[in-house]
């Protein structure tokens, strides 16, 4: 079954030959990544924000002609 030798071989590749990071540099790591997620998300929560008002703005304009 290659399938099965596939598996084996990959949890031996793991846990043999791989060369893992410690934990401090993964928490800083995922910390960061964590922040820049919600920075970009307000930064695109706040575009859309404006881009909706500008919107709704255009259209109240336009249907009170």
């Amino acid at each position: 079954m290659k399938f099965i030798q596939y598996i084996k071989d990959s949890f031996e590749e793991l846990s043999n030959h791989m060369t893992w990071v410690s934990k401090e540099e993964a928490q800083k790591t995922t910390v960061t990544v964590a922040v820049f997620t919600i920075l970009f998300a307000l930064a695109v929560a706040g575009i859309d924000y404006v881009f909706q008002g500008g919107l709704d703005w255009y259209f109240n304009f336009v249907n009170s002609n």
